[in-house]
């Protein structure tokens, strides 16, 4: 029991030093426009390139892991992290600055892509529940590192000394994998890369896994669609918040704490009406950011994480179960598809956000939860 303790909280600590570089431009987006002169849709892009190319880069990550194991691509990668991260901080215009956070979003997919196929495999299933929500409670702790940690830093001493910072946050993460965790010792290699990614796409003939997928990017579409774009909302009349106490609202975070409890909740009762009560409260939560008054958008978004926090180890495990073979591809096909609608999330509704402002953002936001509904209900049996 004791080297599972270790393991997870490796695994835990790891995911926060390197996934939190994901979130660290959420907060500085108004300064993005301000430094590099650019309007509110195309400073999005720091964040949904990042996105975009972590989860596109999951699909080479998943067969790669396969076959050559977990530990290495997960280790390797981390490593790598650390020198865009760096360098971001030595941007003087905008399209450098993308670059690098698109090189940022190649390595951080590592970690994403294969920390919970390894927690699948090398964990007792009587702690898989467990183990996979305290894994989600990293993510999520990734988050508001990333967006706490990050506003603060940028707030005080800019948002270049921040990435420099996040930097050796990389390499502290990988290191403590390298020295402390085991390396992969129960998952079946493939005969060759080449029959790895034939394997992946074999897994789009599970309707249920099909469902999980849809669940996953209605999910954080909406997630990354609410956390960008109330940066705006906030700073603008009646709010007028600032840098720092923008990053503040971040600690709605701390509804994470319930993902483990709703990993284990549902092995108990099953995944499906688990994964239903957190897509209604997410609803919930993105109807009260609707009420003009500080305090209730921040109860709205604190709904909206819980909401995302009880669905996604559900949804997480259910991928686990249900993928007979290649779990590492199956993990990476879920977070790709969990990944690119937060990529796509980050973008596209600037349209609807110059269009109408945050009713724009609501609109959107609603319709990706009823499709994710829809999924559950119909693909999900």
């Amino acid at each position: 029991m004791k080297r599972y303790i270790i393991q997870i909280l490796v695994l835990y600590v790891s995911t926060v030093f390197i996934i939190s570089n994901i979130y660290v431009a959420q907060p500085i987006l108004p300064m993005l426009t301000k430094d590099f002169n650019v309007s509110a849709q195309m400073a999005s892009l720091a964040v949904s390139v990042t996105i975009l190319f972590l989860s596109f880069t999951l699909l080479i990550y998943g067969p790669l892991s396969d076959f050559f194991g977990r530990k290495l691509i997960m280790v390797a990668s981390g490593f790598l992290l650390a020198i865009p991260t760096f360098l971001t901080a030595f941007a003087k215009d905008f399209t450098y600055f993308l670059i690098m956070r698109a090189l940022q979003g190649c390595f951080v997919s590592g970690m994403a892509a294969i920390a919970m196929a390894y927690i699948s495999e090398e964990f007792p299933w009587q702690l898989l529940g467990r183990a996979i929500g305290i894994y989600i409670l990293g993510m999520i702790t990734s988050g508001l590192t990333g967006r706490v940690l990050g506003g603060l830093i940028s707030g005080i001493f800019g948002w270049k000394s921040m990435f420099i910072f996040f930097s050796i946050l990389n390499i502290l993460g990988s290191l403590l994998m390298l020295i402390y965790l085991p390396s992969s010792k129960n998952f079946i290699k493939n005969l060759s890369i080449k029959e790895s990614f034939i394997s992946m796409f074999n897994h789009f003939r599970n309707k249920i896994l099909l469902g999980a997928f849809i669940i996953g990017f209605c999910l954080f579409f909406t997630f990354t669609c609410v956390f960008t774009y109330v940066s705006f909302y906030l700073t603008e009349v009646p709010f007028n918040l600032n840098t720092i106490q923008l990053s503040m609202i971040y600690f709605v975070y701390i509804a994470g704490l319930i993902s483990p409890i709703a990993g284990s909740y549902s092995n108990k009762i099953g995944r499906k009406p688990v994964i239903l009560f957190g897509l209604i409260t997410a609803l919930l939560g993105i109807v009260v950011t609707l009420i003009s008054i500080t305090s209730f958008v921040i109860l709205g978004l604190f709904f909206l994480c819980a909401g995302l926090f009880i669905s996604q180890p559900s949804t997480s495990a259910m991928v686990g179960e249900n993928a007979k073979t290649a779990k590492g591809s199956a993990t990476s096909l879920y977070l790709f598809f969990y990944y690119f609608g937060g990529g796509l999330g980050a973008f596209l509704p600037g349209y609807f956000w110059s269009l109408s402002g945050w009713s724009g953002i609501f609109y959107i936001s609603i319709s990706m939860i009823f499709i994710a509904i829809f999924s559950l209900l119909t693909l999900c049996k």
